[in-house]
């Protein structure tokens, strides 16, 4: 049943993420550097337009991972991303922000709550650091 139409979003992406992180496995002569298994996205709420944000240690991350949804409430399990910058310091600003890393914390929400999700690129979640050298 989809009580609210970001139900069926939320579903259209949780199958997009698992075909994403089932490409590339058991085959021969596809050869990939990481395997990617999640497309990141915010929330946005009904009132005044912004990201949802939920609070993760001293901050707080408006980027989630879907885990798992519950069709009869539409309900969400959703593991929390931490944002960082090039050096990996958390990341204040969308302007600074590098990569995801993921993290053992996760929330439930209703996601009729919700007006809109805003996916991200899914090779931001563990995107290695550069290597910064420093020239003398």
């Amino acid at each position: 049943m989809d009580a609210c139409c970001i139900c069926k979003e939320m579903r259209a992406l949780q199958n997009e993420q698992k075909l994403l992180s089932e490409f590339g496995k058991n085959c021969r002569y596809i050869v990939g550097s990481k395997q990617l298994d999640t497309i990141p996205f915010m929330l946005i709420t009904a009132e005044g337009f912004e990201p949802f944000t939920a609070i993760l240690h001293n901050t707080t991350t408006p980027f989630f991972r879907l885990e798992s949804i519950e069709n009869d409430s539409c309900c969400a399990q959703l593991t929390l991303l931490k944002a960082v910058d090039m050096m990996g310091r958390p990341s204040i600003s969308a302007n600074d922000l590098y990569s995801l890393e993921k993290t053992d914390r996760c929330i439930h929400l209703k996601l009729c709550c919700f007006i809109a999700i805003n996916p991200m690129p899914a090779n931001l979640v563990s995107k290695p650091l550069p290597t910064i050298e420093m020239k003398v």
